[in-house]
C-alpha cells in the first residue's frame, strides 16, 4: 500500500498486473466506459478504487490481490469486484425491471451473513419484488464477482438510472 499511497496509480494502470486474457479486456472496457461518462475511479485503498456521485459512493472497484476476498471465497476467490451502491433503487425499479435488469442485482448478491457481530444471521430483505435472505446488512447488497460483458453491460444501465436519480435529488 505505501507504493500505491504514494504513486496514486489509475485503476487502468494496475489491472494488466492482476488480470489478463477476457477478464482483462472487460475491466479496462468498463473503466474506459466510466471515464468517458465522467465517473472516475479513484485510489482509496490498496489495489481499491472509488468513484462517488452528487458526494456519496456510486460504486467500488476492488482487484482481489487480497487475503479479505479469499477468505470469503476459499473455493473460487475472485479476481476483481465491482460493488455498487443504489441509494435510490426505488426510484427507477419499475424501469429496472421493465428492462429485465433485476438478476443483475438478485444474480450478485455479494454476502450473506454467517458471522457477523451484530449482524449474523443477516436480514431479509426485499429487493424488486424478490425476498431474499440471510444478506449481510453491513454491506451493499451488490458485489459483481469477476463479472463477464452481459454483467457489465447491466451494470452501465443501472449505473445511468442511479446517476439519474441523484441528479433529479
Amino acid at each position: 500500500m505505501p507504493e500505491q499511497k504514494n504513486s496514486k496509480p489509475k485503476i487502468e494502470d494496475v489491472i494488466p498486473e492482476y488480470l489478463d486474457g477476457d477478464m482483462q479486456k472487460t475491466a479496462l472496457g468498463f473503466v474506459e466506459y466510466l471515464r468517458a461518462n465522467k465517473i472516475n475511479p479513484v485510489l482509496t485503498n490498496h489495489n481499491a478504487w472509488k468513484a462517488v456521485c452528487k458526494g456519496k459512493a456510486l460504486l467500488y472497484i476492488r482487484i482481489c490481490d487480497a487475503d479479505h476476498y479469499r477468505r470469503r471465497c476459499p473455493d473460487n476467490p475472485p479476481s476483481w469486484v465491482i460493488t455498487l451502491y443504489f441509494d435510490n433503487l426505488k426510484k427507477y425499479e419499475d424501469m429496472v425491471i421493465s428492462e429485465g435488469l433485476q438478476s443483475i442485482i438478485w444474480d450478485n448478491v455479494g454476502y450473506y451473513c454467517k458471522s457477523c457481530r451484530g449482524c449474523a444471521p443477516g436480514g431479509d430483505i426485499t429487493v424488486l419484488g424478490k425476498e431474499i435472505n440471510g444478506v449481510c446488512i453491513k454491506v451493499p447488497l451488490t458485489w459483481a464477482f469477476d463479472p463477464d460483458q452481459a454483467t457489465i453491460n447491466g451494470i452501465k444501465r443501472l449505473l445511468e438510472l442511479e446517476q439519474k436519480a441523484r441528479q433529479e435529488k
